[in-house]
């Protein structure tokens, strides 16, 4: 599986448990953040820096996916994979 194909399903993993999904400059002002998962008013929410390889976007996709239950909806087992072991 390439990598937009992987994006774009994480990203819909992300939109079908509900967290909001928000591409962001975060490096602004010479201050560094690297994104992830957050609750913001008790809504779960991942940001990713705009900026970042599609690579990073993945890496952190996964990292914030792997905290969240998966349980009880279907990710191709490719994907599901990748979010085991790219977590880190």
């Amino acid at each position: 599986m390439n990598e937009l194909t992987l994006l774009e399903h994480l990203e819909q993993i992300a939109q079908r448990l509900g967290v909001e999904l928000r591409y962001e400059n975060l490096g602004q002002n010479g201050i560094r953040c690297d994104g992830g998962y957050c609750k913001v008013a008790g809504k779960p929410l991942i940001l990713l820096n705009r900026k970042d390889s599609r690579q990073r976007k993945i890496r952190i996709l996964c990292r914030s996916l792997n905290k969240l239950n998966l349980q009880g909806i279907f990710i191709p087992p490719a994907v599901r994979r990748a979010i085991e072991t790219l977590e880190n």
